[in-house]
C-alpha cells in the first residue's frame, strides 16, 4: 500500500472519522502537518469530509508571521477554511514559572478545541507518526511511567485523533518529496534545550546503533501496553463497581477484601478511589499510591493527607477522600 492507503486503512480500522463529519487540521507548516493536511485533503471525497485548518501562534518565533501565511496559502490550495490563533507563551511562561514546551502545549491544546467547538467538528486532527510515538515511549520511560505511560500516544484520545500514527517520518519524507510539498521548518525542533528534542537526536540515534528497528519496536511495545492496560483497567473498574461504597466526601472498600487482591490491581484501586474524590488522577504520583496501600495494613485511626485527598482508615476499611471533607478529623502518622 501507498501512504495515503496506509493512512486511509488506520483511521478506518479505528473509526477516527465517520463520512460527512468536519475535522479541524493543526497545522504548523512543517512536513508532518503539511503531509497530513495534504493526505486527508486527498481523502476527503471518499468520506465527504469538511475540512478546516488552524495554526497557532507561539509567539516565541519571528519566522511563525510567515508561516501563517504560508499554511493559509497551503488550506486555501485545498478549499480549507483557514484560521490562525495566537499565544503569548512566553509571557505565559514566565507568569506561571513553567517551561515554553509545557504552557506551549497547553495553549495550543485549548485554542484548537475552542475553534473546533465553534466550527462543530467531530475531531482535531495531528500529525503524530511513529517516529513521535517512539520518541514518546522513551520519555515516559525516562520518568519512570507505568504501563500506561508505555502505552504512550493512541489513536484517538477525546477530541484528539492522529491518522499518521500508521507511517514513520521517513515515510513522511519521501511523501513530501513525491508530492513536491515545499514544508518550512520549525528551528526549535534543532534546540537541544527540550527534553524531547534531545531524545529525537541524540537518544534515538544512540538506541539504533543496538537496535535499528528501535523505532518499530517501541511501537510495538506501545499497542503491547495500551492493550494490557486497558484489559487491567477493565478488570479494576468492575472490582471497584462491586466492592467500593460511598463514604463521606469520597469512598472506600474493605481492608481485608483489598489486601488479597494482587498489587496491580490495588494499585489501580487507590487511583479510581482518587479519582473518585478529586475527578482526576494526576497529581497522585506513586509514592502517595504506595503509602496509601500501606494504611490498608493499619488499624483504625491511621491517616494520609495530600493536598487534594486524604485517605484513612477505619476498623474494617481503607478511605480515600476529597481533603477539605474530613477537616476537623485528627491527623495522625500512618
Amino acid at each position: 500500500m501507498n501512504v495515503v492507503e496506509t493512512v486511509e486503512a488506520y483511521c478506518r480500522q479505528h473509526s477516527l472519522f465517520q463520512p460527512g463529519e468536519t475535522v479541524l487540521i493543526a497545522c504548523s507548516g512543517g512536513p508532518d502537518s503539511l503531509a497530513l493536511l495534504d493526505i486527508l485533503a486527498r481523502l476527503r471525497p471518499d468520506y465527504n469530509l469538511r475540512l478546516a485548518v488552524c495554526y497557532v501562534h507561539h509567539g516565541i518565533r519571528d519566522a511563525a508571521d510567515e508561516e501563517v501565511r504560508f499554511v493559509r496559502q497551503e488550506a486555501e490550495k485545498r478549499a480549507c477554511p483557514f484560521i490562525c490563533r495566537r499565544a503569548d507563551v512566553p509571557t505565559l511562561a514566565a507568569q506561571e514559572h513553567a517551561s515554553l514546551e509545557a504552557v506551549g502545549r497547553r495553549e495550543r491544546y485549548r485554542l484548537l478545541r475552542e475553534e473546533k467547538d465553534r466550527l462543530g467538528a467531530a475531531a482535531i486532527a495531528v500529525a503524530h507518526h511513529q517516529d513521535d510515538q517512539a520518541e514518546t515511549v522513551l520519555l515516559h520511560l525516562l520518568r519512570g511511567s507505568g504501563l500506561t505511560g508505555l502505552g504512550a500516544m493512541r489513536p484517538q484520545t477525546g477530541d484528539v485523533i492522529r491518522p499518521l500514527l500508521s507511517i514513520t517520518r521517513g515515510d513522511i519524507d519521501a511523501y513530501v518529496k513525491e508530492r513536491n510539498l515545499m514544508p518550512r521548518h520549525d528551528e526549535t525542533n534543532d534546540s537541544a534545550q527540550f527534553t524531547r528534542n534531545r531524545i529525537r537526536l541524540e537518544l534515538l540515534p544512540a538506541l539504533r546503533q543496538y537496535n535499528p528497528s528501535i523505532v518499530g519496536d517501541l511501537n510495538r511495545l506501545a499497542q503491547i501496553a495500551q492493550a494490557e492496560d486497558d484489559c487491567m483497567a477493565q478488570w479494576a473498574s468492575r472490582l471497584y463497581e462491586a466492592h467500593v461504597k460511598p463514604c463521606e466526601g469520597g469512598a472506600g472498600v474493605e481492608k481485608k477484601w483489598f489486601l488479597s487482591q494482587p498489587v496491580a490491581l490495588q494499585r489501580r484501586l487507590v487511583r479510581l478511589l482518587c479519582r473518585n474524590a478529586t475527578g482526576t488522577e494526576r497529581d497522585i504520583p506513586f509514592h502517595y499510591v504506595e503509602t496509601m496501600r500501606e494504611l490498608a495494613c493499619k488499624g483504625a485511626g491511621k491517616q494520609f493527607q495530600t493536598g487534594r485527598v486524604t485517605a484513612y482508615t477505619t476498623k474494617s476499611d481503607l478511605c480515600v477522600v476529597v481533603s477539605q471533607g474530613i477537616k476537623g478529623r485528627r491527623r495522625t502518622k500512618s
